[in-house]
């Protein structure tokens, strides 16, 4: 009989970016580890739907996480010749996680560390001071517990002294670079989501600025504008033939290499992002750093990039790193 790994997943679902990230770990444990079996433990969409329409966004940070730790307890205990894993929700804030996870727990991606634009005294507070103290918390518990651990950017790469077991930028792992040729007949892409963090507010005023002199288009949750192409969900094949006809694309402030920017930039489109976030050698030529903070320059610097003539973006490549394949191995 194999041996069995039973992992703990709350979002598997292929429209969002938690559950794209998912479901490519999950790939990756049943590639590198062909003789285990890979056991997916998760609470039905329709019963997640109902529990946030009952208790709101505490459902994703804490219920369901805390749900997905007492499961694994329980397999823990009952079942033999067996494996444990966490995959999702795992932000480095929630330190609850990292201290009450069985032991040997396998970790999926960690997340976290997403730049945000300045704000409220709230805010400060919230993000500088209180994140940075629960940063701090899941870090000593991590050195205490994990013998190596993944992140799925590398946001929070300042947060450790030491990286001997700590594995950055899981979400380029795969990347690669295509150009279909196509023609580039649409200036501009946002990809809309509500949610605070990706500060919607400042993403919706831009198209409202640009929508009559520029070819704008959207996908995710739609907005109601007839003047914008609005796509709505999308899946994989139809936004990179959407991205292979598109120039630029603008990014959300809190992450420069969310799973909508590797898109973005392995598909040939020029990024706009938050200058205060730095891209890395690779990919930095074709990454356009803007001041996120005041909205008369953001705007008057992306009209001046999209009226000058279009130059093919470089090609992007990666150094064949087989470092995530001493992850896997267990």
């Amino acid at each position: 009989m194999k041996k069995k790994i039973f992992v703990w997943c709350s979002d598997v679902d292929k429209f969002t970016g938690e559950g794209i990230l998912a479901n490519k770990f999950i790939n990756d444990l049943k590639k590198y580890n062909p003789k285990l079996k890979i056991v997916v433990k998760n609470i039905p969409q329709k019963k997640i739907i109902l529990l946030r329409k009952i208790f709101g966004n505490i459902t994703d940070r804490l219920i369901l996480p805390i749900f997905g730790v007492i499961v694994l307890w329980f397999l823990f205990i009952s079942k033999k010749n067996k494996k444990i894993c966490f995959v999702n929700y795992l932000p480095l804030w929630n330190f609850l996680i990292f201290i009450f996870l069985p032991p040997k727990t396998i970790l999926g991606p960690v997340t976290g560390g997403g730049k945000i634009l300045k704000g409220s005294f709230y805010d400060f507070l919230l993000r500088k001071i209180l994140l940075n103290f629960f940063y701090e918390i899941s870090i000593l518990f991590i050195n205490l517990r994990y013998k190596k651990v993944l992140f799925s950017t590398d946001l929070l790469k300042n947060k450790f002294k030491s990286i001997n077991k700590v594995y950055f930028n899981y979400v380029l792992k795969d990347f690669h670079y295509k150009d279909l040729k196509e023609k580039r007949i649409y200036d501009l892409i946002f990809y809309i989501r509500k949610h605070k963090n990706k500060r919607t507010d400042l993403i919706l005023k831009l198209i409202n600025k640009l929508k009559n002199n520029y070819k704008i288009i959207t996908f995710g949750e739609r907005i109601d504008n007839y003047k914008i192409k609005n796509l709505g969900k999308l899946n994989k094949k139809k936004l990179i033939l959407l991205l292979q006809k598109t120039k630029y694309s603008f990014l959300s402030p809190e992450n420069k290499y969310s799973l909508f920017s590797i898109d973005c930039l392995s598909n040939g489109v020029k990024v706009f992002y938050n200058k205060d976030d730095i891209p890395l050698n690779e990919t930095k030529n074709n990454m356009i750093p803007l001041n996120y903070n005041n909205f008369n320059f953001l705007l008057k610097a992306i009209k001046k990039k999209l009226n000058k003539p279009y130059s093919k973006p470089k090609q992007i490549t990666f150094d064949k790193n087989r470092k995530f394949l001493t992850y896997f191995k267990f």
